[in-house]
């Protein structure tokens, strides 16, 4: 276990002519200094309550907090040793985990959340201390979490770090996102790309991931036109911004061997198998520093939250596929010899409460 500062102190250890322009500043060789994040983002308010449970006389505690969402003790995956003075496990959900914590590729930040200044519970029942807006809001909590600054400055922490790097740095799509929410990865002086997993190596009949294609060809033509027209100059801008990006998807999709992960056929494991193989591409172009944000939906869990139906799949069957993905995923960056180059957080807007909800699920609370 280890908590943010510890987790922050050390993170820091983490042709054509208009393809030809978009990549001016990238060597065609691998850059030897990579380094890639990526966040993964758990929208709807993750219980995180479940993922790490006490082993030891404290799950008693846990278990009367818990009450009917309670997970029994004997199906707890163990870790081995002791954090912070208890003995955990994992959720049988989260089975795939153990190898990666044993292992010290993986590790836990506990109690990460919204904070203006240091509360304590006497403080905030009393409302003597400065808390975030909007607690418990979806939306404004997702902005906030992602480092929102309010509506005259809407860039997230990402976007402002890649603000604060140098040009050759952030040589080559410094920010995707792949999310509905992308504030997190929105910068004031540093491009976005927008990624989708779902979107093919074709623009009509062009194949966008051959160079010789001449339809493709033609298609890079039109996103070149200028004009003396300030309108059709921003829109043939925009064009030729989009159309490059959607060539380096395109190539980054065909780069190389597939993942070897065993990814799940979720949008999740679809998401991150398609972003395993398009690091590897980014690596081998060039590219310096990246962040990358995943979305995936559906974490508001008020109801039935262990419902094992395959037609009404309940939270735990849902963190299954995102910890087989997060696996499958972490396989396929080893396989293409990345491992040290890529860090992945996971995140949630906030936590759920730990007593259950009249449903059969949790309510919105604070930390996870």
């Amino acid at each position: 276990m280890i908590n943010r500062r510890d987790f922050l102190s050390h993170a820091g250890a983490v042709s054509l002519a208009g393809i030809a322009a978009t990549l001016a500043s990238v060597k065609n060789v691998q850059a030897a200094d990579y380094k890639a994040l990526v966040v993964v983002f758990l929208s709807g308010g993750f219980d995180g309550n479940n993922v790490l449970v006490p082993t030891d006389a404290a799950y008693n505690d846990y278990a009367n907090a818990r009450s009917a969402l309670a997970l029994p003790k004997d199906s707890l995956v163990r870790l081995s040793g002791s954090h912070i003075g208890h003995q955990f496990g994992l959720s049988p959900a989260n089975r795939a985990f153990a190898d990666l914590f044993e292992q010290k590729r993986m590790a836990v930040i506990a109690n990460a959340g919204a904070l203006v200044q240091p509360t304590t519970m006497a403080q905030l029942r009393d409302n003597s201390v400065r808390l975030p807006p909007f607690l418990g809001s979806h939306t404004e909590q997702e902005q906030w979490i992602q480092g929102w600054m309010g509506d005259e400055d809407t860039s997230g922490w990402g976007g402002r770090t890649m603000d604060a790097m140098s040009a050759d740095m952030k040589n080559f799509q410094p920010l995707v996102a792949m999310a509905r929410d992308y504030t997190a990865v929105l910068g004031n002086r540093t491009s976005l790309s927008l990624a989708n997993s779902g979107s093919g190596s074709r623009w009509g009949n062009a194949e966008l991931s051959d160079p010789t294609s001449l339809t493709r060809q033609r298609v890079e033509w039109a996103s070149r036109l200028q004009s003396s027209n300030v309108y059709d100059s921003e829109f043939s801008r925009s064009l030729q911004a989009a159309y490059n990006d959607t060539v380096q998807f395109a190539m980054g999709q065909s780069y190389g061997t597939a993942p070897t992960g065993d990814f799940p056929n979720a949008q999740i494991g679809r998401d991150l198998r398609y972003l395993a193989r398009h690091l590897a591409y980014a690596k081998q172009v060039g590219a310096r520093r990246q962040i990358y944000l995943v979305q995936d939906g559906g974490y508001d869990s008020h109801v039935d939250q262990l419902s094992t139906s395959t037609s009404n799949p309940g939270l735990e069957m849902k963190i299954g596929d995102v910890t087989n993905s997060l696996v499958a995923f972490d396989k396929s960056i080893q396989s293409y010899g990345m491992n040290n180059d890529v860090i992945t957080v996971i995140m949630s807007e906030f936590g759920r409460t730990l007593d259950p909800a009249s449903g059969g699920g949790s309510d919105h609370a604070w930390g996870n």
